[in-house]
């Protein structure tokens, strides 16, 4: 059962009215602010449509799991190839981590048919929080580029990003953004771009598991995907105009709001 979304609007002989969103509506709208977050700090929409189709749409958990997946191919594909125009895309590191990303995502999607869904969902905002103080507590001064990892290095990094990518429903910019830009060393913005490159493939064969699985809802990733595009767009030319250090902060303390709105939720359905 979805809620119902309305928006308040002020007449011209100023009384207030009511402007109920139709269903479609409401997920073109939220796949929008997904797709502007996803490019505005190079994530895949997962950190935005896992939680809004499970407490705004009153999607399953699964739903809420596997359709981000789907979602998450066009986002990311739309804000790389913006960074990549603009020089903030790193090719080098592509390659290997999304070869061995999509591997992992394989492995992950398929284990979630033996796990709860509300389980898996209490994960995903443990590790999206622990991450988000790691985020916000980096130095602060401009990241200078550190020793060329090796491509075991790399590849290992891909294989477990993947795996939670496809386990937790997530795209694995979550996890990719701090990795290039804390432990590789790109600059904030060339990590938001490079990660939405890498997010792109990882997500391929994730998503392709949980269909199989029947976790996408194909109605209602469409919807998302039409809002998508022209959010991820706007978000990674907006994120490029911005100075790093505040990208980091945005960064960090949206992971941490998510997290914990989403973690209070499932909470609150367990004990239910």
């Amino acid at each position: 059962m979805r809620h119902p979304c309305r928006l308040w609007y002020r007449c011209p002989d100023a009384r207030w009215a009511i402007i109920e969103l139709s269903d479609d509506m409401q997920e073109i709208i939220i796949g929008f602010f997904a797709g502007y977050f996803s490019g505005h700090f190079g994530l895949g929409g997962g950190l935005i449509t896992t939680p809004a189709i499970r407490l705004l749409l009153g999607g399953s958990a699964y739903i809420a799991v596997g359709t981000p997946l789907l979602v998450n191919i066009p986002s990311a594909a739309v804000g790389a190839i913006s960074y990549y125009r603009r020089g903030f895309l790193a090719p080098k590191y592509v390659l290997v981590m999304a070869l061995t990303g999509a591997v992992g995502a394989i492995g992950g999607a398929a284990v979630t048919r033996f796990v709860s869904g509300d389980i898996i969902l209490l994960i995903t905002s443990v590790v999206i929080f622990l991450l988000s103080w790691r985020f916000i507590l980096a130095p602060k001064e401009r990241l200078q580029d550190k020793p060329q990892k090796s491509q075991r290095m790399l590849a290992i990094s891909g294989l477990g990003i993947g795996f939670l990518s496809g386990f937790l429903g997530l795209g694995g910019g979550f996890l990719l953004v701090p990795f290039l830009n804390l432990v590789v060393g790109l600059d904030i913005k060339t990590a938001f771009g490079t990660s939405l490159a890498i997010v792109g493939a990882i997500t391929i064969p994730g998503a392709f598991i949980h269909f199989l699985l029947g976790h996408v809802d194909p109605q209602l990733g469409l919807l998302l995907v039409i809002g998508v595009m022209p959010g991820a767009l706007i978000g990674s030319r907006v994120a490029m105009k911005m100075p790093g250090q505040w990208l980091r902060f945005m960064f960090g303390f949206l992971l941490s709001f998510v997290a914990l709105y989403l973690a209070g939720f499932e909470i609150l359905q367990l004990a239910s």
